[in-house]
């Protein structure tokens, strides 16, 4: 599935990004061809001028100098006076003479121009293409002069194969440079979106292992109902002890389903906080007073450590916060040696109000400190305890993300383990 999500992510960003690349290749390509094609023009416009004024000017041209011309812009002319060519229009061959002979009857029959009778007016002058011999040409045909008087005609042409060629050889580069892009494209839109399922594929893979490991802790306290609900069938005399470890497990799966379902709701559960502005110092001794008569029957003690300074308000669930501090200070319970002191405090750091629970056990590994957070996960110094499920700080942490805060473990002073919770301050 996540490779067909893959392929059409990359199908999709391929199409987008390649109709772009497409778009901005003909645009390239049809800005250089016309620019080619002016500059082309322009040299062909540029060289019939200077003819022209030599021309005029000098009433004489160098052959040589007529030959260059004529080859630096793949051009023919032909010239008259007086109707008559001149020697260099002489030397034309016959295909290049039918070309230019071509030139004279498009410019008479589509443009009423002739270059074999003087013109009506001083000057007269037009351009055109036209089709000569399976080619495609530009001409220009330019009569000066008068009748009765002395005139001069000139018929130039262009080859425009060259341009034909250019042109192909420009669109076959563009071709390559486009299916080249598109290759690439492919290439960095598959890697692109392999990052992009990359985490639904973890999302995936925790929901599996999620999933599995709920299944294989449902598993445990359903075999100890079923062994003792068979227990009790069997042997009804003790039927009231069987069903006081049926109840037992039963509580333990009810706090198992009500974490679960709490993980599993995700951001979802965030809608459903019931927020307050509380006092954080307030609240921490409501808390520890109603948590005190627990630790006193495992056998330890609470203490409390407040800041003289003021604190800031917090935004927060006050049931959902009393079950986070709740976890953290029954995982103390459990690991704090007995006769010792739990201490809970608060404190305030860059806009933050930071609440923290610290013990004197055997601490979190340095390895673990990150682990212990994540669903089932039981430390290298949790013991042999199978009465916990591992989703505890689970919760806490999802908790703590709910309200927008953060939860970490570190060491606390002279041995132990110190779970700090902040909280964004209210406004």
């Amino acid at each position: 599935m996540l490779r067909r999500l893959r392929a059409r992510i990359t199908l999709l960003a391929v199409l987008l990004t390649g109709a772009v690349l497409t778009a901005a290749l003909l645009f390239v390509f049809g800005v250089t061809r016309r620019q080619y094609t002016e500059s082309r023009r322009a040299a062909f416009e540029t060289a019939v001028n200077q003819l022209q004024y030599q021309w005029d000017r000098y009433d004489q041209l160098d052959g040589d100098w007529l030959v260059r011309l004529e080859a630096q812009n793949d051009m023919k002319v032909l010239l008259t006076e007086n109707g008559k060519p001149l020697l260099h229009s002489l030397r034309l061959g016959e295909a290049e003479r039918s070309v230019l002979e071509e030139a004279k009857r498009t410019a008479g029959e589509q443009h009423g121009l002739s270059a074999d009778a003087p013109p009506l007016a001083g000057s007269q002058s037009v351009s055109f293409t036209f089709s000569a011999n399976g080619e495609t040409w530009r001409g220009t045909v330019r009569l000066d002069g008068g009748a009765g008087r002395h005139w001069t005609s000139l018929v130039a042409v262009q080859d425009l194969g060259p341009e034909r060629a250019w042109t192909l050889r420009l669109a076959v580069l563009f071709a390559l440079v486009g299916a080249a892009g598109w290759a690439v494209l492919a290439l960095a839109g598959w890697f692109v979106a392999g990052r992009a399922v990359r985490p639904v594929a973890r999302a995936m893979e925790q929901q599996q292992q999620f999933l599995s490991a709920a299944g294989h802790e449902l598993r445990t306290p359903l075999a100890v109902i079923q062994a003792n609900a068979g227990a009790a069938a069997g042997r009804p005399e003790q039927a009231p002890r069987y069903l006081a470890v049926i109840d037992g497990e039963a509580r333990r799966m009810g706090l198992l389903v009500d974490e679960l379902l709490l993980l599993s709701a995700g951001a979802s559960a965030r809608a459903r906080l019931r927020c307050e502005r509380l006092a954080p110092d307030t609240f921490l001794l409501d808390f520890a007073e109603s948590m005190e008569p627990l630790a006193r029957r495992k056998g330890r003690e609470l203490a409390v450590r407040l800041p003289e300074c003021a604190l800031p308000p917090v935004e927060a669930d006050p049931y959902r916060l009393r079950q986070l501090l709740t976890i953290l200070v029954d995982n103390a319970l459990r690991f704090a040696p007995l006769g010792s002191e739990i201490a809970l405090g608060l404190g305030t750091k860059g806009g933050r109000v930071r609440f923290w629970v610290a013990d004197r056990g055997p601490g979190v590994a340095d390895g673990d400190k990150k682990r212990i957070f994540e669903r089932f996960y039981r430390g290298t110094n949790a013991g042999p305890d199978t009465r916990h499920y591992g989703l505890g700080l689970a919760v806490a942490a999802e908790l703590a993300a709910l309200h927008s805060g953060r939860l970490w473990a570190e060491d606390t002073p002279g041995g132990g383990a110190t779970f700090c919770l902040e909280l964004p301050a209210g406004r």
